[in-house]
C-alpha cells in the first residue's frame, strides 16, 4: 500500500495486493456459510474487495 501512495513500483505493488485479496477475501468474507444480516455484511465485504481488485487492475493497466 505504501508503494502505491509513494508512486513507486505501482504495477508490482498493485499485483501483490490483488494476490492478497484473492487469498484473503474468501477466507474472511465467506458469505456462503452464513445467514441473515451476517450474510449481507459478508457479501458487502466480498463485493468491496472485488471492487478494490478492479481498481488495482486499473492501476496496473495505467502503469503499463
Amino acid at each position: 500500500g505504501a508503494l502505491l501512495v509513494a508512486g513507486l513500483w505501482t504495477a508490482p505493488a498493485a499485483a501483490g495486493l490483488i494476490l492478497f485479496l484473492i487469498v484473503a477475501t474468501p477466507m474472511f468474507h465467506n458469505f456462503w456459510d452464513h445467514q441473515g444480516p451476517d450474510r449481507a455484511a459478508r457479501i458487502n465485504g466480498f463485493v468491496g474487495n472485488v471492487a478494490l481488485a478492479g481498481g488495482f487492475m486499473a492501476l496496473i493497466a495505467q502503469a503499463a
